[in-house]
């Protein structure tokens, strides 16, 4: 046998040197595809896309130091392909040419750059919400909407740490995720920190743009947020009427449900777009952050023409049961008060 034709792969380079073998190193494929919908359906993003990530992350990738080493777009969009896919490591490495173990790498940095430089300036309310409220009343039917919340569970391996506190209401391990979605599926708001035991609400409640809503900030004035019947009423946040003994109210929870239905479908989207999402055999932490990353991912794909913006702002992110009665606040009934004026 002629050992050097032994087949190395890129992470067997000292090992073949030390050794005296000449590595031979995979061939990087399937990076160049021609037809824009292939393109798209293989790493989810278009090409316009591809490049607006990397100007943004780039900097923050590895620099290619040694024969074969993969580009930093090459690592984005093994990385978008893993995302698309939700396969092994293994398979990816054998889908586009680098081991398992630089694949491993390759993603984890390409996972941090992507939250480290894009998640704030992407996953946030717009600065024109002008639109948002008559949007989702064009879909919808209810008034003064910014945002429909709602939350998911995504499924992880068992963790070494808690593992209690991560088996969820059907008795898988998970993570509950926290989305306040746009008329345009969008995201506004992505809480990933919570294990999936934990209710919705308290996820709302302990998250940083909750904190920011009950200190007065509006995206614009009177808005409201709508949530499902697990969520206490507050003067931003509506769940459904608890009566239909009125045409007021019937319309109300049409409208509401119309409306909210939303929210629904941006999960269904976001996980059907990043199929990794269905289930993560990761630690909590690293999956909290490829859901992140994933949220800015799907941000920048659900606009025809995006252009995040740079530097700080002020509007607030994160990155079963029914709502107690003394959730009921008062400013609350009011604000009900006045949305079912609407439709009378």
């Amino acid at each position: 046998m002629d050992l050097n034709n032994i087949l190395f792969s890129s992470d067997d380079d000292s090992d073949g040197e030390n050794s005296g073998q000449r590595p031979i190193y995979k061939p990087r494929i399937n990076f160049e595809i021609a037809n824009d919908f292939q393109f798209k359906e293989k790493f989810r993003l278009r090409r316009t896309e591809v490049q607006l990530v990397l100007d943004r992350i780039g900097q923050d990738l590895p620099i290619p130091q040694r024969y074969y080493s993969l580009t930093p777009r090459e690592q984005l969009l093994l990385t978008l392909h893993w995302l698309g896919t939700g396969t092994y490591y293994h398979a990816i490495g054998d889908m586009h040419g680098p081991s398992k173990s630089s694949v491993c790498c390759i993603v984890k940095h390409v996972v941090n750059a992507i939250v480290d430089n894009l998640f704030q300036d992407v996953v946030r309310w717009p600065d024109n919400t002008d639109d948002i409220a008559p949007e989702f009343l064009r879909k919808g039917g209810f008034p003064c909407v910014s945002g429909c919340v709602d939350g998911t569970l995504i499924k992880i391996d068992a963790p070494t740490i808690n593992e209690e506190q991560y088996v969820d209401r059907n008795g898988n391990h998970s993570l509950n995720v926290m989305v306040i979605c746009g008329p345009d599926f969008s995201f506004y708001a992505v809480n990933s920190r919570w294990p999936g035991s934990v209710h919705d609400s308290r996820v709302l409640r302990t998250s940083a743009v909750s904190s920011q809503l009950e200190n007065g900030w509006r995206s614009f004035a009177g808005a409201v947020i709508l949530a499902d019947s697990g969520y206490g009423l507050k003067e931003w946040l509506i769940p459904p009427h608890p009566h239909n003994d009125t045409i007021a109210e019937v319309r109300f929870n049409r409208a509401h449900k119309s409306t909210r239905r939303l929210v629904e479908n941006a999960i269904g989207i976001f996980k059907e777009r990043f199929p990794i999402l269905n289930f993560m055999r990761l630690n909590p932490a690293y999956a909290g952050r490829i859901v992140m990353a994933c949220s800015a991912l799907h941000n920048i794909a659900s606009k025809d023409d995006f252009d995040p913006p740079v530097g700080n702002n002020d509007t607030p992110h994160d990155g079963g049961d029914h709502a107690q009665s003394g959730n009921m606040c008062a400013s609350g009934r009011a604000r009900v008060q006045e949305l079912l004026n609407y439709f009378i």
